[in-house]
Parts: structure tokens; sequence; C-alpha cells
């Protein structure tokens, strides 16, 4: 069987590399028996793996006449992020869809995955001694679509500045968000305005944050300076890396994004805020008020729910378990 497994950006060939997680996604998915194609579209075929947009990948499957259940789709973006990729067009192409929510292309029943998350550290910095604030370390992204939660990141940093400690951020692009950004931001959202546009989508866009520390050369000992940290998913329908670095990091973890409990998770296993800013900000202030008797209480609960868990999202488990069924499917 000749197989194609498209990137996520469209490109002819995944890049699997040569160790890691991938190289057992693609050993378990490419048997002794299969040719994985590595020429660019226009071969024969025989199944197609899709893990992002692509109308030559389509194009390619149509002229092999491959039948729909030997078409696989992964999804990896959100509809705010990706329209095109969430289209009935699109999606209407492929016989089985794989997604790490369980709100995307739910028309098409989709078969949820958990997100894959890198291996779990333990040696750590002592909790005790940590700044006692919150860090945020997020992308500045700009983003028209209703539901985004990019906005909700810059109002909760410019809103926390009447707190008595502001939050420390951390991140690529805030000082960078030009005129050229927001148009182009901006021509993307219009064929697609039926979606919603966000009405926060503009605010505190082009502000400096007085308490940017810049990029964090890595993330996980950036966390451990702190004790609290702020993870706001980029929209609130899937579970993805984010709330386990900062887990993982060990701090307080004060999280937006969909029910934990819809996904498997402790509604203990973070702090849940309503996506809006007085509800970030008020969780805050009420666990940085707290006694360290509390204080220590809240952490160790955290980390005995991520510990339950962790071992289902790890990244190997869960591409492992992904190429197995995605195998299954495309033998029938």
């Amino acid at each position: 069987m000749r197989i194609r497994v498209v990137g996520q950006a469209g490109e002819a060939l995944f890049p699997f590399n040569n160790s890691g997680p991938w190289t057992i996604f693609r050993d378990i998915l490419i048997t002794r028996e299969d040719v994985l194609v590595t020429q660019k579209f226009g071969q024969k075929i025989d199944a197609l793996i899709c893990h992002g947009y692509s109308k030559n990948a389509i194009f390619e499957a149509n002229n092999s006449k491959i039948p729909k259940n030997k078409m696989i789709l992964i999804l990896w973006e959100p509809p705010i992020v990706h329209p095109k990729l969430h289209s009935d067009e699109y999606l209407s192409n492929f016989g089985y869809i794989y997604a790490p929510s369980k709100e995307w292309a739910k028309k098409f029943n989709p078969i949820y995955f958990k997100w894959p998350i890198g291996d779990f550290r333990s040696k750590l910095s002592n909790y005790k001694y940590r700044e006692n604030g919150a860090v945020m370390i997020q992308a500045n992204k700009i983003n028209f679509f209703k539901g985004e939660n990019y906005s909700l990141r810059r109002i909760s940093l410019y809103k926390s500045l009447k707190l008595k400690y502001p939050i420390k951020l951390y991140g690529t692009d805030w000082d960078k968000l030009s005129i050229k950004e927001i148009l182009k931001a901006f021509v993307y959202f219009l064929p697609n305005f039926k979606l919603g546009f966000s009405i926060n989508a503009i605010k505190y866009m082009n502000r400096d944050y007085p308490h940017y520390e810049g990029i964090s050369k890595n993330k996980f000992s950036t966390l451990e300076k702190y004790k609290y940290s702020i993870v706001i998913e980029n929209h609130n329908s899937y579970v993805s890396e984010k709330i386990f670095d900062s887990l993982n990091s060990q701090c307080i973890t004060i999280y937006v994004g969909p029910s934990l409990v819809d996904y498997e998770l402790n509604e203990n296993i973070a702090i849940q805020s309503d996506p809006d800013h007085k509800s970030i900000l008020e969780n805050l202030e009420k666990v940085m008020n707290f006694s360290d008797s509390e204080t220590r209480s809240l952490h160790n609960t955290q980390q005995y729910h991520l510990q339950k868990v962790k071992a289902k999202w790890n990244n190997q488990l869960v591409l492992s378990n992904l190429a197995k069924d995605i195998r299954n499917k495309i033998n029938k």
C-alpha cells in the first residue's frame, strides 16, 4: 500500500524526524508491505492521511480513486484558526476524522483522541521559595472570530495591573502587532464572517504591557520561578498541552478552556475560570491571599490529580494508539 501522510501546513510529507513519538506513529502506521510516499503531489496512492488542509492531497486521492474509508483527517486547529479546514466541503472528503476536541466536526462523528503531551518532569525547584506572583506564557495573536481567547489574554493582563502583584508576561509578538498583521487577520476573517465577530478582538492591541519580561527561552524554567500560572486556551473547545505544561512545572494553575470534567480530568486538577477577566482575576486574587497551609493543600491537590492522569496523555501512548486505530481503519 502506498500511503501519503500530509503535514499540518499541507506539505506533501509530514515531518516525522528521526526520533521521538512521531517516529513511533510512523513505524506503526507504515508496515513492511507499505511505502510512505515522499514525492511531490501527483502520484498514485492507496491511502491518504492528512494532518491539515490540502487541496492537492484531495486531488491526488481522487485521481487515485481511493475509497473513502482510506481517507483520514487528523484535526489540530480549531475553526477560528483555520475555517477552511473545518468546512463541510473539506470534511466531507474523509471517511474518518480524528480530533483532540469533542466539539470539532461534530456533524461528521469525529473520533476523539487526547492531545499528546511530552514527558513529565520530576526534578523541580522548591515551590516554597518561588516568587509569590502569577505568570502567563502565551503568544500575542490577533483573531477576529467569535470565541477567540487571544483578546481575553490581553484584557486579563491589563486589568491585572490593578492587583498588588500584576501578572508577569512572557511570549512572542507582544511588541510586534503591526497594522499589516491586523489587516491580514481582518482580510482572513471576511470570507468567513458567518462564524461571528469578536467585539473584544482589538482591545489593548497596541499597548505596551509594563510587566512584559520578553521571550521565554525555556517555558519550564520560566514557570518554575512563579507559584501561580494563568493558562488560557486559544479557544474553549479543546484541552491542549498548555495546562499540562503549567501543572508539570508545579504551578498552581488557573485555567480557561472547556469543562475539564468533559475531558476526563478531575475538576480539582486546576482552578477553572469562566472565560472573562473578572473570573480569572478574582480566582487569582483569592489564591494569592491564601495562608501557607491553604496554598500547600491546593498545590498538593492539583499535583495529585495530575499524577493520576499524566500517563494517559503521554505523547508516545497517544500517538501509538492513534496510529494503531488509523491502521485498522485503512486495512478494512
